[in-house]
């Protein structure tokens, strides 16, 4: 039912698809090497993953904007280096007023007077760049959250479709090859829900990160 062009076209494409899927193996086991590294482990030693913890909805309902930036500023050392820098910098030119006057033709008192009044606009910047930072750690939380929402719901309709899919198989109504296209459909979304719980706890856990340690990544 096929020329033989299509058939090597098939032939060829399935070579590809185990040459990738050696590549991949290949990697997991570099990356298989790579965590025993991490921890301290001998390279050969084999271990289990376990599934991820699932962020709930209960923990979404607990952020809040305003009060995890409070937080997340007073623990941050990003803001701390930035107040002592305005600081210092404010210092410098107070110890250079005193030594040298108000004579501006003094290049170091020059040098401390440019500084100090360089120092809150150069605060100011860094403020507003660790506040971005910060709304964005917020805003991916909460992205990834209704993404994986949608690839929830596309996986619920995708079962059904599978579900339906099995019934006319049965009933001799739908070939074997049409059968395995509703499985494989399956399969992806279910990768695709897979993959969204992995952003989620990551966008999640670099949140709390940041709210707990002031550490934003």
């Amino acid at each position: 039912q096929i020329s033989e062009l299509q058939l090597l076209q098939v032939k060829s494409g399935r070579t590809q698809l185990v040459s990738g899927q050696q590549t991949l193996q290949m990697n997991m086991e570099l990356m298989r090497m790579q965590l025993n590294a991490m921890i301290g482990e001998e390279l050969s030693a084999s271990f289990k993953l376990q599934p991820l913890t699932a962020v709930t909805q209960e923990q979404l309902d607990a952020m809040s904007l305003a009060g995890d930036y409070a937080q997340a500023e007073k623990v941050s050392y990003e803001v701390y280096a930035a107040k002592q820098a305005r600081d210092d910098a404010e210092e410098t030119y107070k110890d250079a007023k005193k030594e040298y006057g108000t004579n501006s033709d003094n290049p170091e008192f020059t040098k401390a007077k440019t500084a100090w009044k360089a120092a809150p606009y150069t605060y100011d910047a860094a403020m507003q760049k660790f506040s971005l930072k910060f709304r964005t750690l917020y805003a991916q939380v909460k992205d990834y959250a209704q993404v994986l929402d949608a690839a929830r719901e596309a996986l619920a309709l995708e079962q059904r479709e599978y579900e339906a899919a099995q019934l006319k198989y049965q009933q001799g109504a739908l070939s074997h090859n049409a059968l395995l296209d509703a499985e494989n459909d399956l399969l992806s979304a279910q990768d695709t829900v897979s993959g969204a719980e992995s952003d989620l706890y990551s966008a999640y856990n670099n949140y709390q990160w940041a709210v707990t340690h002031g550490i934003l990544n």
